[in-house]
């Protein structure tokens, strides 16, 4: 199977080594290798997770719904529209 990039059970006693829970665009546009108007191109498009809302000005991605795109790019966003 495909190896998971993030861990769901987040260890307390060393964070600098746990995977955040949520990540910044920044971080979305390394991980992914898309660009800034190609992430948010593709969340319009519905093939993209969308960020989730932290409060005043600040979003991110979280991380299960980025290891889903991770595990099927190509497939990501089409099943649910296949659905209806």
């Amino acid at each position: 199977g495909t190896a998971m990039l993030f861990h769901q059970t987040l260890p307390k006693s060393n964070p600098s080594k746990a995977p955040p829970a949520f990540y910044r665009l920044r971080d979305v546009m390394r991980i992914c290798a898309l660009s800034r108007s190609t992430v948010y191109r593709r969340i319009a498009e519905g093939r993209f997770p969308a960020p989730v809302h932290l409060g005043g000005r600040a979003s991110a991605w979280a991380s299960a719904d980025l290891q889903a795109w991770i595990d099927d790019p190509n497939g990501y966003g089409k099943a649910a529209t296949l659905q209806s």
